[in-house]
């Protein structure tokens, strides 16, 4: 039973349907989100990488140990970086939960074989049970967007650190 507190009146199921739809779309909106920071980080990173070209000159012309070690370094965070950006990008079925045959999603649909056959169950389906099923998709969605998250935030610390590695590059080519 969900209840609405202030009117002191339970709320209709269609009514929570609705509700339920908005915070499933409003997780899927901090998916997009992430995959939308992550390709950012692919942008800055790929920069860093692409103006590798003169650290790596000076370091073929034998540069000291500390050259060596600050291109190093950079380009390491770097590509560690990029390829947890990819990551987030791509991770998409790594939180999923073993649940009933859901109406709601794509991969659920399609198990009924013909748009009929999901019209049929679809009109046949009990609202109720829509709900649940509903319910359990904003479930594995928020675990999908909490495991995005957390490789993101990881991909953003180190493109700060290729970021700050890239700039001490930068110095030492100016140095020597």
């Amino acid at each position: 039973m969900f209840l609405d507190k202030r009117e002191h009146t339970e709320v209709e199921l269609p009514k929570q349907i609705e509700f339920a739809f908005n915070i499933l779309n409003y997780n899927q909106g901090l998916i997009q989100f992430a995959d939308g920071k992550a390709n950012g980080l692919l942008l800055i990173n790929s920069i860093f990488i692409a103006s590798i070209g003169p650290f790596i000159e000076v370091i073929r012309k034998g540069a000291s140990s500390t050259g060596f070690i600050l291109l190093l370094i950079f380009f390491i965070a770097s590509i560690t970086s990029i390829l947890l950006a990819l990551s987030v990008i791509t991770t998409r079925r790594a939180a999923e939960a073993k649940h009933d045959r859901n109406l709601v999603f794509f991969g659920g649909i399609i198990q009924s074989n013909s748009p009929e056959g999901y019209m049929h169950e679809f009109s046949n389906i009990e609202a109720k049970r829509f709900h649940e099923t509903l319910l359990t998709s904003i479930y594995v969605v928020s675990k999908i967007a909490d495991g995005k998250y957390a490789v993101y935030s990881f991909a953003q610390s180190l493109t700060l650190i290729s970021c700050i590695f890239w700039i001490f590059n930068i110095i030492y080519l100016m140095v020597h």
